[in-house]
């Protein structure tokens, strides 16, 4: 059996600070980084990727037995994608999560818990619509009103690969991934994109996730 440190690289990496970002998958890792980075976060929180969403509980209850955690941890957000399903079925799945290893579970989502560690919950896109992170990167686009011409293009490109009988089987992230294959010269990977600076940090559709994120 691989060690927890092989199947979850995250766990290799050193504790260092009092606030834990924990994260679904490696594009997520890369922009809640430079999201971080862009809020003067860094250095107060670690970002970390937990893996797919059935690797949460099990991620925790390897996570919390760490000697660090338990002296140095004071707050843990989780973040993930509320998928095809209501933001309260991943909220539940969550807490769900938390309770089984020990840790207090939020009244609501994109807020905190009380005790230590406090915990907080944040349910993509908005804690309300179902989706996931590239809806809300959908969102950020559709706030800058001089990309109206391109996003437009970009759905009448779908659009028409629907009429073609092409099966889009993520329209979320073919939008966007489409938007951003467009530009060229970087990766479609919206994770990729936060490297090249393209999100817009300060957007009103991202200022819900930043007071989340500033409250850790």
């Amino acid at each position: 059996m691989d060690s927890p440190k092989l199947k979850w690289p995250s766990l290799g990496r050193p504790i260092q600070a009092a606030k834990q970002l924990l994260v679904e998958g490696r594009t997520p890792e890369i922009f809640f980084r430079e999201w971080v980075e862009a809020l003067e976060l860094e250095g107060d929180a670690e970002v970390r990727d937990y893996g797919s969403l059935a690797d949460l509980a099990p991620y925790l209850k390897v996570f919390t037995t760490y000697k660090d955690f338990r002296e140095l941890v004071s707050s843990v957000a989780i973040i993930r994608d509320a998928e095809d399903k209501p933001a309260s079925f991943a909220f539940d799945s969550v807490c769900a999560a938390l309770r089984a290893v020990g840790l207090p579970c939020p009244q609501s989502p994109a807020s905190f818990s009380n005790g230590m560690p406090r915990t907080g919950i944040f349910v993509l896109p908005d804690c309300r619509q179902s989706g996931m992170l590239e809806t809300l990167c959908w969102s950020v686009l559709q706030s800058e009103h001089r990309l109206a011409p391109q996003l437009e293009c970009v759905t009448a490109y779908l659009n028409c690969l629907k009429q073609a009988n092409t099966i889009i089987r993520n329209e979320a992230k073919a939008r966007v991934w489409t938007y951003l294959a467009g530009k060229g010269h970087f990766d479609p990977q919206v994770g990729r994109a936060a490297r090249a600076k393209v999100w817009d940090w300060a957007s009103p559709a991202l200022q819900k996730l930043s007071v989340f994120l500033k409250a850790l």
